[in-house]
C-alpha cells in the first residue's frame, strides 16, 4: 500500500532537519574542542615565556633555576641553544624546527624563541574531559532536538496536508444528489489557494451541467409528452367503435402529424447528443456557401409569403471546407425563426460576405432577460407562440454546435421591439 501524503511529507522533511541538527551539532562541538585546544596552548605559552624570562646567558652556556612553582606543576620542558645542542629538560621531545604549536601523540607542545636565539618548548597533555562532556550533551542535545523536531515535522506536514485532506472530503461528499459542496478557500493559501478555486470552477460547471441535463431530460420529456398524448388518444378513440373511413383518415392523419413532431424531436436530441460527444459527423469537402444560402432562402420564401415578410439576399462567393448539408440546417434555422417572429410586412435580409453570414429581421427582437438564454436547450423567449410555431427550441443550440463542430463563432444583437441579427463567421481552415 503506498504511503500517505502526509507520511511522504513527514519523511521529505524529517531528514532535512536530521542533517541540520547534525550539522550544527558537529560545528558546536568542534568550536568546544577549538576552545579547548586554545585554552591548552594560552596556558602552554605563557609557562613558555616565563622559562625563556628565568633564562640567563652565561658566555656560551645558560643559567636556569626554576622557581618552586614550576618544581611544584611538573612544567615538562625542553630548551636548546641556537646550535641545537640541549640546555637543559625534563621533556624526551624532538627539537621542533621554529616557534608553534604541534600535537605530538595526545600532548600538545608549543615552542617560543629565548635569549640567544635559543629554543624553548613546553608540553602537556590538554585536559579535554570537558569537551567530551560537551560532546556527550551535544549527543544528548541533539536526541532531544530531534524528537522535538520529529513532532515538528509531524505537526508540519499535517498543517500542510490538512487543506489537501478538506479537499478530498468536500470532493468525496458531493454526489448526484448534492453537488451543492465547496471547499473553503480561506482556509488554504498559496498554490493549494489556486487548486481550490480550480476544484470549485469545477465543481460549479458540474453542477451546472447536472442541472442542465435534469432540465434537459424534463424538457426532453415534456416535448414528447404531447405527441405521445396525441398517439394514444386518437388510437384509443379510433379503437373504442367502429368508425367511417373519414374519421380513421383523420385519425390516422393525427397520429402522422405526432408522429413526425415526435421523429423531430428525437432526430435533434441525437444530434445534440452526437455535438456533446464530439461525435458529430462532419463531411470535409471544398464548397461555396453562396449557392447554399441562395437555395435555402428559395425554398422559404413560400413560408415567408405566406406570413407576408420579405425576405432579400446578398451573397458575395465564399469558398469555405465544411459539411454542405449542416451548413443548410444552420441557415434553415436562422431564416425560418426570423421569418417565424417576425411582424406583419417584416423583413428578413441576409447577407454573405467574407465568410461572414448575417441574418437580420425587423421582428419583436429578444427581451434583455432571455438573451442569456438564447442558445440553451428548449429555450424559449415565447413559449405558447413557439409550440404554436412548431418550434421545439432546440435548433438554435444545434446550429450553435455545429458552427462550432467548422471552428466558427455564431452571435446575435437584439433590440426589443426592432428586431435581431444573427452573426454566423466560419473561416476558411
Amino acid at each position: 500500500m503506498s504511503a500517505s501524503l502526509r507520511t511522504r511529507f513527514f519523511w521529505a522533511l524529517f531528514p532535512l532537519f536530521l542533517v541540520l541538527v547534525a550539522g550544527i551539532g558537529g560545528a558546536l562541538w568542534r568550536r568546544a574542542q577549538t576552545q579547548a585546544v586554545e585554552h591548552a596552548d594560552g596556558e602552554l605559552l605563557a609557562r613558555a615565556h616565563a622559562l625563556a624570562n628565568l633564562l640567563e646567558p652565561q658566555g656560551e652556556h645558560f643559567d636556569l633555576e626554576l622557581p618552586d612553582e614550576f618544581v611544584r606543576l611538573q612544567v615538562e620542558y625542553a630548551i636548546w641553544d641556537r646550535r641545537g645542542a640541549i640546555v637543559d629538560r625534563s621533556l624526551d621531545a624532538p627539537r621542533p624546527d621554529g616557534p608553534g604549536a604541534r600535537w605530538r601523540g595526545d600532548r600538545r607542545e608549543v615552542a617560543v624563541s629565548g635569549p640567544r636565539d635559543a629554543l624553548i618548548l613546553v608540553g602537556a597533555r590538554p585536559d579535554l574531559s570537558r569537551v567530551a562532556t560537551d560532546r556527550t550533551l551535544v549527543i544528548l542535545g541533539g536526541a532531544l532536538v530531534l524528537v522535538i523536531v520529529a513532532l515538528l515535522a509531524a505537526l508540519v506536514s499535517r498543517f500542510v496536508t490538512r487543506p489537501v485532506a478538506l479537499m478530498s472530503a468536500t470532493a468525496a461528499a458531493i454526489s448526484a444528489s448534492d453537488l451543492s459542496g465547496r471547499i473553503d478557500t480561506s482556509k488554504t493559501v498559496g498554490e493549494l489557494k489556486q487548486l481550490a478555486e480550480t476544484l470549485n470552477g469545477a465543481f460549479d460547471r458540474l453542477e451546472a451541467a447536472m442541472d442542465q441535463q435534469a432540465r434537459f431530460t424534463a424538457d426532453a420529456s415534456h416535448e414528447l409528452r404531447t405527441p405521445l398524448a396525441i398517439l394514444l388518444s386518437q388510437t384509443e378513440l379510433a379503437l373504442r367503435k367502429d368508425r367511417s373511413a373519414d374519421e380513421y383518415r383523420e385519425a390516422i392523419e393525427a397520429c402522422h402529424r405526432a408522429a413526425i413532431r415526435m421523429t423531430s424531436v428525437v432526430e435533434s436530441l441525437l444530434t445534440l447528443a452526437r455535438v456533446d460527444a464530439k461525435e458529430l459527423a462532419m463531411a470535409r469537402e471544398r464548397l461555396d456557401l453562396k449557392p447554399i444560402v441562395e437555395e435555402t432562402v428559395a425554398v422559404l420564401r413560400p413560408m415567408a409569403a405566406k406570413r407576408n415578410v420579405t425576405v432579400s439576399v446578398a451573397a458575395a462567393p465564399c469558398e469555405i471546407t465544411g459539411d454542405r448539408e449542416r451548413l443548410r440546417d444552420v441557415i434553415t434555422n436562422l431564416v425560418t425563426n426570423a421569418i417565424r417572429y417576425n411582424k406583419p410586412n417584416g423583413r428578413v435580409d441576409v447577407a454573405l460576405q467574407g465568410g461572414v453570414l448575417t441574418v437580420a429581421d425587423t421582428g419583436v427582437g429578444i427581451p434583455e432577460k432571455d438573451r442569456p438564454h438564447i442558445f440553451e436547450r428548449f429555450y424559449r423567449v415565447d413559449k405558447a407562440r413557439s409550440r404554436e410555431l412548431g418550434g421545439t427550441g432546440l435548433g438554435l443550440a444545434i446550429a450553435k454546435g455545429i458552427v462550432e463542430a467548422h471552428g466558427g463563432t455564431i452571435a446575435f444583437t437584439s433590440r426589443d421591439g426592432e428586431g435581431t441579427t444573427f452573426t454566423v463567421i466560419i473561416r476558411d481552415a
